[in-house]
């Protein structure tokens, strides 16, 4: 239900944002008609002011006046021919930069009887100036029913966008903000919702993780409260064994997620001391391999390096060995195979962990390091944890100076690689590296 509730919000706003957009399309085009109808009548203005000019001119200089009265026109009217070519490009000029019109026209006076020009300044466009719609008849001169006033711009559409520019840089501004912020906006609410998803799995699975141990925890107590069991010391001390085991794994859950948090606010430092990586992870065997051993599995050991201390903090270094080899046992759905071993480099040493288990397909290899992330585990359903091992492990390893590296194929295992130098240094300090163990 909820996931038809979100498509439904999908598609109502996918159909308002693209209303929105073709209505911003629909105004821009209708602003731009309306600045063409406003540029047109500039133009005819201008024009219809020079051919006054150019009539008062005519007549001041044949000795007539502008205003004799043109029911009984007198008898000898200017002549369109005699006109001043300079003088009419000079006012054409005039009247166009006083409507702003600017420049790049050309202009002509055309006889309509037979569309040839009479005077003008062209070079190019002589049928255009015929066809143009920029055109006012000159009224007062002999003859005037058949000549008009012409003007083209070969650039016509540049100059009314041009007048619009900041209307269409808004437009297309608020236009990308649209198509870019929605899709944002759906990531950004399908990460939270899945953040929010695996924040959900995290309290259920904590909540399981710490309800078996407790349980454990009050029967073993309920046990030894019995008088019965306590005058048995074996089963004394196996109640209590369990109650120290018990205990150990709440101890070690909550330090894990303690750990991550103080990681993630920056809080913890590294005790940095010289260790030696192949008895650390001899340790990390002997404790954990019984688990192994107890599922028919095996660990094995291939150590191939040289140089085996390096200035580590000995605890988080043991947890990162300890989650690798615990996700190795964990997704292994038969005996576990594991294989750990140990290669020196130039600058440093590195610690692989191989298993045979289920793989890690391309898609999660990408997420695994990720807080929370789990890997869905198909139809392995025994498979617990918090989702914060591996993302803890790149963290720590990464704040040695080092890198982490996965090599996994579905159905056929994985193998993890750790980098870590001689010397704690930035991890932009080292190139990266690749493996190139041959005994494989």
């Amino acid at each position: 239900m909820k996931k038809n509730l979100f498509q439904l919000i999908i598609l109502i706003n996918s159909i308002a944002l693209l209303g929105i957009f073709f209505t911003q399309i629909y105004y821009v085009r209708e602003a731009y008609n309306l600045m063409d109808e406003q540029f047109t009548g500039s133009v005819r203005i201008a024009l219809k002011g020079v051919s006054d000019q150019m009539l008062n001119f005519e007549l001041k200089k044949s000795g007539k006046k502008s205003g004799s009265n043109m029911e009984n026109p007198p008898a000898n009217l200017p002549d369109i021919h005699d006109l001043n070519l300079n003088l009419l490009n000079f006012k054409i000029s005039e009247e166009f930069n006083c409507m702003k019109i600017g420049k790049g026209y050309e202009f002509a006076i055309i006889d309509l009887r037979d569309g040839s020009i009479v005077t003008g300044i062209y070079e190019r466009y002589g049928k255009e100036l015929v066809s143009s719609h920029h055109q006012v008849p000159m009224i007062g001169f002999f003859d005037s029913d058949h000549y008009v006033l012409s003007a083209y711009f070969p650039d016509e559409r540049n100059l009314i966008l041009m007048r619009m520019v900041n209307w269409i840089i808004l437009s297309i501004i608020f236009a990308i903000i649209l198509i870019i912020g929605f899709p944002y906006s759906l990531f950004i609410f399908n990460r939270q919702k899945k953040v929010s998803g695996m924040k959900s799995d995290f309290i259920n699975n904590m909540t399981h993780e710490f309800k078996t141990p407790i349980a454990t925890i009050s029967l073993a107590s309920e046990m030894l409260m019995k008088k019965s069991i306590l005058e048995d010391p074996a089963r004394t001390q196996r109640y209590a064994k369990i109650i120290f085991d018990e205990n150990t794994r709440l101890q070690n859950h909550v330090e894990q997620i303690l750990s991550v948090s103080l990681l993630e606010r920056g809080q913890f430092r590294l005790k940095k001391r010289e260790i030696d990586v192949h008895e650390i992870i001899n340790e990390v065997i002997e404790n954990f391999g019984l688990t192994v051993k107890e599922r028919n599995g095996e660990i094995k050991t291939h150590y191939c390096a040289n140089k085996f201390h390096i200035y580590a903090d000995k605890v988080h270094l043991t947890n990162v060995i300890t989650n690798l080899l615990d996700n190795a046992n964990k997704y292994s759905p038969e005996a576990p195979w594991i294989r750990i071993g140990t290669q020196n480099t130039d600058r440093g040493l590195i610690i692989s962990v191989e298993d045979r288990g289920i793989g890690i397909s391309l898609e999660n290899q990408q997420q695994i390091f990720k807080k929370l992330y789990r890997v869905p585990t198909g139809n392995i359903y025994n498979v617990k944890g918090f989702g914060i091992g591996l993302y803890y492990v790149k963290t720590i390893v990464e704040a040695h100076g080092g890198h982490i590296n996965l090599k996994s194929e579905l159905n056929k295992g994985s193998r993890f690689d750790v980098y870590l130098p001689f010397v704690l240094k930035s991890a932009k300090d080292y190139d990266q590296y690749e493996t190139t163990d041959s005994s494989r």
